[in-house]
């Protein structure tokens, strides 16, 4: 496996291509439009620019593994060689489902398919194509660059060869694996987003102030950042979709809380933005 594909390029997507690029795959990355495609290359050159600062790459290496990647807008020139493509679009399954059937149709037989959804299932979205067997989640986590985990979620046909060519890479990342088998939120996602909901319940209701909430998490267990912090910095809207997919599959216990419904409802979605449970200055 040598040529890797990334669709859609904002924070994970970026992510997963440098660390690609970093460890000598050739990538290819596409995004809808120029203007998306710019943001994310420019998201890839100022982590380059950071690997140069703290003195983990040379300037000529850092020249290298740019040029290991293109950009396009055009779905085929991305993919149409590609050993693996990896879908890092927004968590909403219509757009995962017409991304893969389009993949189906334009990608080699022997290229496998990964999604880095973080809750949608993987047998659904593989539903989409006619080689469920090679299509799987490869689920990264925010930075890709410093987290050292990939979920790999088995779908119901995925076969174990696609699961070892995705180990396999994973490995070759600097990643270490897990593997589920195929339900809402996969491990991480199924534990951690309840601790985040409950933390918004409690102050909620009144109960402590985020501040509060965030200190004690840190320092009585240990968290390296608070449940509120936390949330800022995944993007909240990123939180709420997450959430509402786990209250689908789930019921009452997952119901997104009210302060981040009304957050992302009034476009405050965290760091990204500037403002989410606490303010950032941009």
């Amino acid at each position: 496996m040598n040529k890797v594909a990334v669709i859609g390029i904002g924070a994970m997507g970026s992510g997963i291509a440098y660390v690609s690029a970093w460890n000598g795959y050739s990538v290819k990355v596409r995004d809808v439009s120029k203007d998306f495609v710019e943001q994310g290359m420019n998201k890839i050159r100022q982590s380059v620019m950071t690997g140069i600062d703290k003195g983990k790459l040379s300037p000529i290496e850092g020249e290298k593994m740019l040029k290991n990647i293109q950009a396009t807008t055009d779905m085929k020139e991305a993919v149409q060689d590609a050993d693996l493509v990896i879908e890092a679009v927004f968590e909403d399954m219509k757009i995962k489902k017409e991304v893969f059937s389009e993949l189906d149709s334009i990608c080699p037989e022997s290229t496998i398919l990964a999604s880095n959804t973080s809750t949608k299932s993987i047998t659904e979205i593989a539903s989409q194509t006619g080689r469920p067997e090679s299509v799987i989640g490869m689920h990264f986590f925010n930075p890709v660059p410093a987290m050292k985990l990939v979920e790999l979620v088995m779908g119901e046909k995925t076969s174990e060869k696609t699961y070892e060519a995705a180990e396999e890479f994973c490995r070759n990342l600097g990643k270490t694996t897990v593997r589920a088998k195929d339900s809402p939120g996969f491990i991480v996602n199924r534990i951690l987003l309840p601790t985040l909901n409950e933390a918004m319940k409690l102050v909620d209701s009144g109960i402590a102030t985020k501040e509060d909430v965030d200190k004690a998490m840190m320092l009585g267990a240990n968290f390296p950042m608070g449940p509120f912090a936390l949330a800022d910095y995944v993007g909240l809207d990123v939180a709420l979709a997450a959430l509402t997919t786990l209250h689908d599959a789930f019921g009452e216990f997952y119901r997104p809380s009210e302060s981040l419904k009304d957050l992302v409802k009034n476009g405050h979605l965290g760091m990204k933005t500037g403002k989410g449970f606490y303010e950032y200055a941009k």
